[in-house]
Parts: C-alpha cells; sequence; structure tokens
C-alpha cells in the first residue's frame, strides 16, 4: 500500500485540522504527525518500502500523509510523481504576510530562531542576519511563495489532480471545507469529524511565554547536526518531568498573566513583507483564478 493522496502544506495554514478531519474519515486512513518521506535528506537514505511499512496492512479507500513543507521543497513534486503518479494532491493557503508571522513565532517554540519580538526579529531575518547561524529561518519567508512551487507540480500532475483552498475560507466555512475535500477525495461528503471545531495547533505568540516555554527543547528534543530536523526524546522519564512541569506552569500561571493574542504587527512591517510577495500572489491569482486582492493591506503601499 502507498498514499493515494497527499496534503502538500502550506505550512501553518490549517493543515493538522484537515488532517485531523480526513484522519476520523471511516474511508480514510492517515498516519499521524508528518511524513517527510519526499524530501532531502530523507528521500536519499531511505527507499519506498519504508513509505509501504507505515501504511502496511490498511485497506481503506483513501491512504493519505501530509508534510506541510512539501510545498516549498523543489525537489518534492518529480519525487512523487514518480512513486505515486496518480496520487491527489490537496494544499491550504493563506495570506503569506500572516503566516510568516505565524511561522516566525513557530520558529521560535521549535528552537529554531531565537526568542525575539516580531518587529525586531523579523526585520533581523529579512535583513539577511538569520541565515548563517538559523538555517531553517530562511524557510519562514520561502514557504510562502506558493506560486513559485505550485506551479512546478503542474509538469508532473493535471491540474484535476489538484485542490487549491484558501485558509480564511476554512476559518469561514469549516465543515463546507472539509466536505469539498471529501469530494475532491471521492469519499463520503456528509460526514460530518469530531475534530470539526478543533484547534490542533495554536500558535504561541507572547514572548515571555515563549523564552520560558522553551526552556522544555532541550529535555524533550534533539536535533540532527545542521539544526534542520527535531526529534522527540523517547528515554528520558526525568527530561519528560521537568518539561511537563514548565508546560504545566506556562497553562496554569504564565497563560493567565500573559495572554496569547497575535502581536501588534506594524503597517511598515507588514508593508515590507506583502512587498516581498506582491509578484508571486499576481501569478498565483492569474493561475487559479481565485480573487486574491485581500491578501494586500487595507494600509498597504501602492
Amino acid at each position: 500500500m502507498l498514499p493515494n493522496f497527499v496534503i502538500i502544506g502550506a505550512q501553518k495554514s490549517a493543515s493538522t485540522f484537515i488532517q485531523h478531519c480526513l484522519a476520523e474519515h471511516p474511508e480514510v486512513y492517515m498516519p499521524s504527525g508528518e511524513t517527510p518521506f519526499f524530501e532531502s535528506p530523507d528521500y536519499e537514505q531511505l527507499t519506498i518500502s519504508s513509505l509501504k511499512t507505515i501504511l502496511n496492512g490498511r485497506t481503506e479507500k483513501r491512504v493519505g500523509i501530509k508534510r506541510p513543507s512539501y510545498i516549498g521543497k523543489p525537489e518534492v513534486p518529480y519525487r512523487i510523481q514518480t512513486h505515486l503518479p496518480h496520487a491527489k494532491l490537496v494544499a491550504v493557503l493563506r495570506n503569506p504576510v500572516e503566516r510568516a508571522i505565524s511561522a516566525y513565532h513557530h520558529y521560535i517554540n521549535g528552537g529554531f530562531i531565537p526568542v525575539r519580538n516580531v518587529e525586531k526579529g523579523m526585520r533581523q531575518l529579512l535583513d539577511g542576519a538569520y541565515q548563517d547561524k538559523y538555517t531553517r529561518s530562511r524557510e519562514i519567508i520561502e514557504f510562502g511563495f506558493y506560486y513559485k512551487y505550485l506551479v512546478q507540480y503542474q509538469y508532473f500532475f493535471e491540474r484535476k489532480q489538484l485542490l487549491i483552498l484558501l485558509h480564511e475560507n476554512i476559518l469561514a466555512d469549516r465543515l463546507s471545507s472539509v466536505q469539498t475535500i471529501y469530494s475532491f477525495l471521492d469519499i463520503d461528503p456528509r460526514y460530518v469529524p469530531k475534530a470539526i471545531n478543533a484547534r490542533p495547533q495554536a500558535v504561541h505568540y507572547n514572548i515571555p511565554r515563549l523564552r520560558f516555554l522553551s526552556l522544555r527543547n532541550r529535555f524533550i528534543y534533539y536535533y540532527n547536526p545542521d539544526r534542520t530536523r527535531v526529534f522527540m526524546r523517547e528515554d528520558n522519564p526525568i527530561g519528560k518531568a521537568v518539561a511537563d512541569t514548565i508546560a504545566a506552569i506556562d497553562d496554569r500561571l504564565l497563560s493567565i498573566v500573559f495572554k496569547n493574542r497575535k502581536p501588534a504587527v506594524s503597517a511598515e512591517l507588514k508593508d515590507r513583507l506583502f512587498e516581498i510577495y506582491r509578484g508571486d500572489i499576481e501569478r498565483l491569482q492569474s493561475y487559479t483564478g481565485i480573487d486574491l486582492s485581500h491578501w494586500k493591506p487595507s494600509y498597504g503601499t501602492a
């Protein structure tokens, strides 16, 4: 058994919510978490048998995997087509400016960039201050160039194999959006998942809380040598106890003192981010036929 559909992204655009709603459907099987098989270095180190193994014995009509970074990895489309030529692909796109801001805080939480407020840290990132020491920091901006990477899929897949949804439409009508995916995958669209009102990966935005929560990382994670991948520590009960204590203090005390509100990002910074994405958004709009004019900040530059 190999996957017959793949959620390719985008990062911080409700792909985990979609995964949970799909995994509940009786005609679908999806392994938990992400499956990075098709991206480097995994693809070079593994064989297709390793992907078959995690799906061994599944008999559901649809079997799928999720990896939000697939939408921003140029090596992936050809590899998916090589092994899964008839697979259906699902992409959920979010306003790239808002996605970058969310990803910025997500990367802090994962220990991939330093704990700094978004006004200071994002400017430093845009000015190139992170690129040498923090290898994955480039993804925060790069993964928002949707057209640049989606167009590469068109060389290997028919357009009817790709479903594109917008993050804001999912927020506006979750059930309709999920049932659109069900229909695309040719499974019963009438099914209503219990996860329809869940928010499985809420982003931590508060900097004092992020600084405190980052103390957990050394106890629950380990990183590869170039710090591009993070792995859970499986055999460290003392470390897990420490990490659980930190999380409990955050949940029961810091979450009350420091509310988890999105930061008030300045118009100047949002405009700077939008100008980075302007051309890609225009090309994406032409490619998809979807009106994306609402992605421009209302105070944006002309």
